[in-house]
């Protein structure tokens, strides 16, 4: 466990002390702003390390606790690992106290510590009296294990002994994964007099290092990280875990503002729609079909309404696999949770884990809707691979697939290596990287190559094979070349399809041999052309001559242009014996040579000369100098 990496967000009602509390346990005092100072109540979260006897260093975080201030609140608890619950001894529960502890019950919060402040001002029977009131409330939540401390910041009655839990609790906390996808949510953003624009946050997973270009979203301006801060201090890296200040560098910067994310470019994609598993609290209304609700993910709030797709209403405490519909986009991953408070009166109603962040709409009337969803809720860490790689219909290395699912490369790798060996993966090597792809995207990948690749075939009896341009973009458009080519040649080594040229394939079962009609309209066509070599015919006009249908005159011309027997020079064609022969006498009777000479050693004319001479200047066969042409090697 690092020292350094665990998040400590305090709640609970407006005037219980967190603020106090916080100057008691760390010397700092965190409400800043003279807003403030002047109601006496925190606005926006307050940040302050607090370092304890292990040697592990906490960073705290101050929340608001009045209603009005609620959604500034989720701001920075959105990130935390553990929670400091506030309670005051003289006033026990109240509203606020209830909708935190919701909350973070909601976000799956599950380390943390409950003090009773103002223990001071109350005697042991009433002190009792809220401990009790208190381990009930705490009793049907995440944080039900919580241990329960009465303290006084004002008198500093067991200061200590509430940071030794901290302590105590902070060691069971697991680490965040540092190696997976860099996410932070930006919770403030200003601008510094000589450093430009700089954004805070708690970074969700992964890390950050100096000079790293990052994407802004919604905006997605890529941006460059040109310093960074940790508790106030400069460091290179910031991971996981650590409250983060980032000053960022290029232009859109200053469109950083509260409620955008920072995140590795092209790896976070915004949705108007999610699948999510929902809960809805026990204390909450009825939750009805389309109901306008207001959702938090990370430090962003947008609208969005619900959609229940196999009911028409969600009873209180109840649960069920649903469809959120927003009003402005959102970046989720899978796996994050996310906080529904309803649109009037503004309370917290409920939580839901986002179980697809980019799903179709889907038709109520479709018996097939809840099981499809019911699929994504039952996706173990192999299943959720596969489930990356076949949405994304693309191959990706272990580190890119670890980034994609934000998850620890060896978390990832243990789960490639498990279905590799249960048959459900493909591995090729692309420049030296082994890369994954999902075997049964692979043998659809097969069944719609060989479909079109036979439809093809059947279409063009005399073409030797479909462009492998054409391929990739009706089969493997999300595929790139050197992707693409891999994975050809590795169809070819298994005998399905043959490559010609790198550039065509066909179907190995493609015998591509004309017929005795055919061969006999090639023939002819051909010997058209060796019958007047240096002086060729149009090809419209011995098509008509020899009574060739249009619609095979384009698949002789291209089989003979394939096969050789012809070659388009510039606007002519000219048998390839011919141009092969034209070569070799000129070769055999000049070092350099005029056109003139050339037209009258082959019986041919200027028209035909000029374009047939150009086509060896530009094959680099002749070099013309002057009137003159002379060969190269």
């Amino acid at each position: 466990m690092s020292h350094e990496h665990i998040i400590v967000g305090t709640a609970g009602h407006v005037d219980h002390g967190k603020t106090l509390l916080t100057t008691a346990l760390t010397g700092v005092d965190t409400d800043r702003l003279p807003e403030e100072k002047k109601r006496g109540m925190t606005i926006v979260p307050g940040f302050v390390p607090l370092d304890l006897k292990s040697g592990r260093r906490l960073g705290l975080i101050d929340v608001p606790g009045h209603e009005r201030f609620v959604k500034n609140m989720l701001a920075g608890v959105a990130g935390i690992d553990m929670a400091l619950l506030v309670v005051a001894a003289d006033e026990g529960v109240m509203p606020q106290t209830v909708e935190h502890l919701n909350i973070l019950h909601l976000l799956g919060v599950s380390k943390g510590v409950v003090a009773i402040t103002k223990s001071d001002l109350v005697d042991e029977e009433w002190l009792e009296m809220v401990r009790e009131e208190v381990a009930g409330l705490l009793s049907h939540t995440a944080l039900k294990d919580a241990p329960i401390l009465d303290v006084s910041a004002f008198t500093g009655h067991h200061i200590d002994e509430l940071k030794d839990l901290l302590d105590q609790v902070a060691a069971t906390v697991p680490e965040r994964p540092s190696s997976g996808l860099c996410r932070l949510p930006v919770d403030r953003a200003f601008t510094k007099q000589g450093f430009g624009t700089v954004v805070t946050g708690t970074l969700w997973s992964g890390h950050i290092e100096n000079g790293q270009r990052l994407e802004l979203l919604p905006s997605g301006e890529e941006l460059r990280v040109r310093t960074l801060q940790v508790h106030d201090t400069p460091v290179e890296r910031a991971l996981a875990g650590q409250r983060t200040a980032v000053n960022l560098a290029g232009p859109g910067a200053d469109r950083a503002v509260p409620g955008c994310w920072l995140a590795e470019p092209g790896l976070l994609r915004e949705s108007y729609r999610l699948d999510v598993s929902l809960d809805l609290l026990s204390d909450a209304r009825a939750l009805a079909q389309r109901t306008r609700v207001r959702i938090f993910h990370g430090t962003l709030e947008v609208l969005g309404r619900v959609r229940l797709l196999d009911r028409e209403t969600l009873e209180p405490g109840s649960s069920c696999l649903c469809q959120l519909e927003l009003e402005a986009p959102l970046p989720p991953l899978r796996g994050d949770r996310i906080i529904l408070r309803s649109y009037s009166p503004i309370v917290t109603i409920a939580g839901a884990t986002v179980l697809d962040p980019n799903p179709p709409r889907y038709k109520l009337s479709d018996p097939n809707t809840m099981a499809v969803i019911g699929r994504k809720a039952r996706l173990d860490t192999g299943e959720g691979l596969l489930t990356i790689l076949e949405e994304g219909a693309s191959l990706l290395s272990l580190a890119a697939l670890s980034q994609a699912a934000q998850l620890p490369e060896e978390e990832t790798c243990e789960a490639v290596d498990a279905l590799l060996e249960a048959g459900r993966l493909l591995s090729l090597s692309i420049d030296g990287t082994v890369q994954y792809g999902s075997a049964a995207l692979d043998r659809r990948w097969q069944e719609q190559m060989l479909e079109l690749l036979g439809g093809y075939h059947k279409k063009y009896p005399l073409r030797r094979g479909m462009p492998v341009a054409e391929l990739r973009q009706r089969v493997f458009e999300k595929l790139s070349v050197k992707q693409l080519s891999a994975l050809l040649e590795r169809y070819a080594d298994e005998g399905l399809i043959v490559l010609l040229s790198g550039s065509l394939a066909a179907r190995a079962d493609f015998p591509n041999t004309p017929t005795a009609r055919q061969r006999a309209d090639l023939e002819a066509l051909e010997q058209a052309f060796l019958d007047n070599k240096f002086m060729p015919p149009d090809w419209d006009e011995v098509v008509s001559a020899l009574h060739i249908a249009p619609v095979w005159a384009a698949e002789y011309l291209n089989w003979l242009l394939e096969n050789g027997r012809l070659t388009r020079v510039g606007d002519l064609m000219f048998s390839s014996q011919a141009v092969q022969e034209a070569e070799a006498l000129l070769r055999a009777n000049f070092t350099t040579f005029t056109m003139a000479q050339a037209r009258d050693l082959l019986g041919s004319t200027r028209k035909y000369m000029q374009t047939l001479l150009e086509f060896f200047d530009a094959r680099r066969r002749t070099v013309r100098e002057g009137d003159f042409r002379r060969f190269l090697g």
